[in-house]
């Protein structure tokens, strides 16, 4: 299930464990988890910018995938320049790509041309934290402002498969994790995995 052996890490690109999956599948849990180890965590971007949108205005909508996508970038140049090796990411570009084309079709589309760079000059380590309705359901203790008027988890299935979907378009190896279970074992997978690239953890 987790045979990724043609995938060899190049020593010399920043190595990025990209975290996907739905609200409430465990992504800050586990980057918070992965930072107590002694690995750089960045937070989801998009995650305080919906906060101070206004979902009714198109503008600020599509303002907000571009905005999204900017601070991606210079973030992803800040490894560059500050040579960092490892670095854990929750939501990376094919994350944030997902919600685009939901919301804003232009910025996705410019968003996918920018994406092949991104993959060339970067060692993206990406793991699917993929939960059930029922998991969503019972995790999911409030509503996330996204503007939208169907069910919540149709709307985050909608975003499943559209990371799904990126992950096959550009033939992407993807390690998919339970993560129905315990953070505990979520974490053991995640950092087994982690181990067989020989990433060190600090802590």
């Amino acid at each position: 299930m987790y045979d990724l052996s043609r995938f060899v890490l190049d020593t010399g690109k920043p190595t990025i464990i990209c975290l996907l999956g739905i609200h409430t599948s465990g992504k800050t849990a586990i980057g918070e988890k992965l930072h107590l180890l002694g690995l750089p965590y960045y937070f989801e971007i998009g995650n305080k910018l919906i906060q101070t949108v206004d979902f009714s205005s198109p503008k600020m909508v599509e303002w907000l995938d571009r905005e999204i996508m900017r601070q991606e970038l210079e973030r992803d140049e800040s490894f560059l320049s500050q040579k960092v090796k490892v670095a854990v990411v929750e939501t990376w570009h094919i994350g944030n790509i997902a919600y685009a084309q939901i919301r804003t079709q232009s910025v996705a589309n410019k968003y996918k041309a920018l994406l092949k760079q991104q993959l060339l000059k970067y060692n993206p380590l990406f793991f699917f934290l993929d939960i059930n309705e029922k998991t969503f359901r019972e995790r999911a203790n409030k509503p996330v402002p996204l503007g939208i008027e169907e069910d919540i988890f149709i709307f985050y299935q909608n975003i499943k498969n559209n990371i799904l979907s990126l992950l096959n378009e550009y033939n992407i190896d993807y390690y998919s994790i339970d993560a129905n279970q315990d953070m505990d074992d979520v974490m053991k997978d995640i950092s087994g995995i982690l181990l067989s690239y020989s990433i060190v953890f600090q802590r």
